[in-house]
């Protein structure tokens, strides 16, 4: 879980992440964006549901392991 997120850079649905390194790109993107790296700079790819694979990327404060059931949809 992230917290206190800044950017997200991903379709609203994914799956099979494959986390890798930032690039040099996506570090100055983000320090463009605002005046410095934040403390959590995550990248990965995805599949999307295109034909082609999605880079993804998230900028936050700072992240936490959540223990427990994660549900996916709201329960009515």
């Amino acid at each position: 879980m992230f917290t206190d997120t800044v950017y997200v850079r991903c379709p609203m649905a994914f799956s099979d992440p494959e986390f890798r390194e930032p690039t040099p790109g996506e570090r100055a993107e983000i320090a463009r964006l605002f005046g410095g790296e934040p403390p959590v700079l995550v990248a990965f790819v995805a599949d999307g549901g295109g034909t082609e694979p999605v880079s993804c990327l998230i900028a936050a404060e700072a992240w936490a392991v959540r223990q427990g059931t994660f549900r996916r949809s709201v329960p009515e």
